[in-house]
């Protein structure tokens, strides 16, 4: 009986697990994140100007291009004169975002900024980074239902309201990633790009270590020295030395302040945020960012499916970084991308579009453990694929590929 109700279940699931039923329901999401939009704006128009939100984190995005224009651009990493140009900008009351804790490689992104008035450079920052975005998963599931899909996610609709850069590092690492092996060269520029944002970046020399793929990983080597060299010949040398004195102030901040890391979605921040010692909290994510390190290096290191190693790579990165928030965790949308890329190829397991769905669903709720466990869950399912499947494809009789269903 339990087995019958089973596969009524799975039949049922697959009849909506189609391109067109799924597709539907995003454009429902999409839009309703859009009259979301329109209200807040028409409710509020000055949401997104300076002096509408003191607290939006494109401020700093903003103010840092505008002080790498400057006679004195390391002036960006002094934190008393940081906090007096957002004064000046926004207004009192003062809030957290007082700091700026970026490698001086970033300013390349955010100078063109300084050239454009607050509200003009929002726009453009939001569309550019997220064509960037749409531009890498499209490029891993070339459909038009995968572009609607990636913009479902709460941390996608957050990182639009806060004008951050989550869209710029998830779009640099999926471009990386899809290209690594037609094109590893450009691969590894997008990769020393993305060194802008370090902490999602340290297991990619593991893999291409582990993959032999010099080629990418010499690459990826140059261009980081690169971009770093021409960083400290436009901004000044002294850039960098200051970025790493921000780097261990906002490391001890974070270590004795729980309320500073509640907002991480990192195991570390989630540990911290129940109120789990600082000592306990960090050697756990220690011991889980080793995991999935040694878990890296094994799948690189094997003949495997190469989707399914890209997606170990993207939602890896995620869950070994200490410094993760919310909107983060639109890289996991790339991992999700080369997992049903290789679904796709290969067939579903059992139950598996089940377990896919319920993340889906997961990051609609923008709460800092969802989004941890949904992380964990989907890297578990890649650990899974990666035990139950060789070279060859899923037969039907244990999973059917997702099916496009007649098209709108």
């Amino acid at each position: 009986m339990s087995e019958c109700s089973e596969r009524t279940s799975g039949r049922r699931l697959n009849r909506f697990f189609t391109e067109r039923h799924i597709g539907l329901c995003a454009f429902g999401v999409v839009f309703g994140y859009a009259l979301a939009l329109g209200w807040q704006t028409l409710r509020d128009p000055l949401s997104f100007a300076p002096g509408g939100k003191n607290c939006l984190d494109f401020i700093w995005i903003w103010l840092s291009g505008l002080i790498a224009q400057s006679r004195t651009p390391v002036r960006v990493y002094d934190h008393a004169a940081f906090s007096a140009a957002r004064l000046a900008l926004v207004g009192p009351p003062d809030c957290v975002l007082g700091h700026f804790d970026n490698p001086p490689t970033i300013l390349f992104f955010t100078y063109p900024l300084g050239w454009l008035p607050y509200s003009v450079g929002f726009a453009t920052w939001m569309a550019a980074t997220l064509f960037l975005y749409l531009a890498a998963v499209y490029a891993i599931i070339p459909r038009a239902v995968a572009v609607v899909l990636a913009l479902t996610p709460s941390p996608v609709f957050w990182n639009v309201l806060l004008g951050h850069n989550a869209f710029l590092t998830a779009g640099l690492m999926g471009l990386a990633l899809a290209l690594i092996e037609r094109q590893p060269v450009l691969s590894g520029i997008f990769l020393g790009m993305l060194t802008y944002k370090p902490q999602f970046g340290v297991l990619f020399p593991l893999a291409l270590l582990a993959s032999r793929n010099w080629r990418a990983l010499l690459a990826a080597i140059a261009a980081t020295m690169t971009f770093a060299g021409a960083a400290a010949i436009a901004f000044g040398y002294q850039t960098w030395p200051a970025f790493i004195g921000s780097l261990a102030d906002r490391a001890s901040s974070l270590t004795q302040t729980p309320q500073l890391s509640v907002h991480l979605v990192s195991v570390f921040g989630v540990l911290r945020s129940l109120g789990v010692s600082a000592d306990f909290s960090w050697a756990t994510q220690f011991a889980v960012a080793a995991i999935v390190a040694v878990a890296i290096c094994i799948f690189w290191a094997r003949p495997a499916a190469f989707a399914l190693r890209a997606a170990a790579v993207a939602t890896g990165s995620l869950l070994a970084s200490p410094h993760a928030f919310g909107y983060d965790a639109c890289i996991l949308v790339i991992g999700v991308a080369f997992l049903v890329q290789d679904a796709l190829t290969r067939g579903f397991l059992p139950r598996e579009r089940g377990i896919i769905l319920a993340c889906w669903a997961g990051l609609f709720v923008f709460a800092e453990p969802i989004i941890a466990l949904v992380c964990v869950t989907l890297f578990i399912l890649v650990v899974r694929r990666a035990l139950r499947l060789t070279d060859e494809v899923v037969t039907p009789r244990h999973a059917a590929p997702l099916a496009e269903g007649p098209r709108a």
